[in-house]
């Protein structure tokens, strides 16, 4: 017999009647962000696309376990963050903002809280959809030590500005933890007690203390510690922040792990631990890089959503390694002052860019029959882009399929996305020395007009 549902079936329906408004894509970026794939073979006959597809979701889901529970709420905790970060541009503000507000409502029903872009438990009896899974542990214990220590060597206060009964409050029900102090029922009433009137218990207790063994608990729960001391309510200071996840991922590198922004509050990042997908490969490191110089938020996000998806979701990093490519050509041609159908495909961008583009450096020997080879490369790296559109049509998440098809596997995507990431660095990194080039050669045209026009 199956258990109490974690999730009702009304605030479940209250999400999907909202989504309606989104794009099917949309839909998919937030629950795969949260690890969610749906049934495609069922068919719940609802009535329009956005309807069917949130239900197929949903089917692939146990309510009553914690695990799939969780994972929805984070596929929740996605939409009501971008959906807080596009009320600016909604055109009637206060109806957005009350569609928001009744999603929270259903929520505070159920057991949960929505504070500070989280969801998380408000009552004891949901407490469980967020403790321990004791099969999640793939960050070793000497990774664990070693960043607690790094806090203890830095004298770094894990609360930041809150007190620490405040911070732990964010994360777990105090007042249903034990007190390891008589005169005190609950965790809540010790802690007070002892870190903030008496002020007696060491500054690193939290790591040692048995009632929240982060030395053991699941690898969510290190991560959800990690993130919190970042989060911007509780760390206000930007570089106090970059420290902290460049200390961070620099231990949980090895295991596997990093700290990433998942979403925005006024403005500055929210974090999240997910997977490192592509530990490091040439192709992406290069593009990270580069997107640094782009400093454009979208293409932060695709870079995000294929190494997220790579593993969980092949079909979903194919199909955004496509767009990753039309957007790297697209900006460069924008950039270049070039106008750009909106029809253009993936072997159109291609050539705008190549003939825009310098290919070679004025010091090749034999420049014209070098011109010829790059160009018989640059055809190649054409239908590799050609084959990674191709592949989204036939595999990736831009199109509907039939229900008994089959998708790519995690290489396929690794494939896909490993080939974006060459075309585009060997596309922007041109561009880069084209735009110095330029630059300079500009600087010395100035120069030498000023000594011509000073000489008389």
């Amino acid at each position: 017999m199956r258990g109490l549902e974690l999730i009702s079936r009304k605030t479940r329906n209250e999400f999907r009647e909202f989504l309606v408004g989104w794009t099917l894509r949309e839909i998919e970026n937030e629950f795969s962000a949260a690890g969610l794939e749906p049934d495609r073979n069922h068919d719940p006959q609802l009535g329009g696309q956005r309807r069917e597809f949130v239900e197929q979701y949903y089917h692939a889901l146990d309510f009553t376990k914690p695990s799939d529970a969780r994972r929805l709420l984070s596929a929740y905790e996605n939409v009501l963050n971008s959906s807080n970060q596009r009320l600016p541009a909604q055109h009637d503000q206060q109806a957005a903002q009350r569609a928001i507000d009744a999603l929270v409502n259903c929520l505070k029903t159920d057991g949960y809280k929505f504070l500070d872009g989280k969801i998380g438990s408000a009552k004891p009896e949901t407490r469980k959809v967020f403790d321990d899974d004791p099969s999640d542990h793939s960050i070793s214990e000497l990774t664990r030590q070693n960043i607690f220590d790094a806090i203890r060597v830095g004298n770094i206060s894990w609360s930041g500005r809150l007190t620490e009964p405040e911070f732990l409050s964010r994360l777990y029900d105090l007042e249903s933890m034990p007190s390891e102090d008589s005169r005190y029922t609950t965790a809540s009433g010790d802690i007070h007690k002892h870190r903030v009137l008496n002020d007696d218990w060491t500054s690193d207790w939290v790591f040692t203390d048995s009632r929240f063994d982060l030395g053991r608990a699941s690898d969510e729960a290190l991560l959800r510690f990690l993130c919190e001391m970042i989060h911007p309510v509780v760390r206000p200071d930007s570089q106090d922040v970059q420290g902290l996840v460049q200390m961070f991922n620099e231990h949980l590198a090895p295991d596997g792990w990093e700290i990433a922004a998942r979403a925005q509050l006024s403005g500055r990042p929210i974090f999240a631990g997910r997977r490192r997908v592509l530990n490091g490969a040439p192709a992406f490191g290069s593009v990270k890089s580069l997107i640094q110089v782009l400093n454009a938020e979208y293409v932060t996000q695709q870079m995000t959503r294929m190494e997220a998806a790579i593993e969980s979701d092949p079909e979903l990093a194919i199909g955004t390694a496509k767009e990753f490519v039309e957007t790297i050509c697209k900006t460069i041609l924008s950039e270049c002052g070039e106008t750009v159908s909106p029809s253009a495909d993936i072997p159109q961008l291609i050539k705008q860019v190549r003939e825009k583009l310098d290919l070679l450096p004025d010091n090749v020997p034999n420049k014209a029959k070098g011109a010829d080879t790059i160009k018989r490369v640059l055809s190649n790296l054409g239908t590799v882009a050609q084959g990674i559109a191709e592949l989204r049509g036939l595999y990736g998440s831009g199109h509907g399929k039939h229900a008994g098809a089959k998708g790519l596997q995690a290489r396929h995507a690794r494939l896909a996305v490993g080939a974006a990431g060459t075309l585009a660095v060997f596309f922007f990194e041109t561009y880069q020395e084209r735009k110095t080039r330029l630059a300079a050669q500009a600087v010395s045209l100035s120069t030498e007009v000023a000594r011509s026009a000073a000489n008389g």
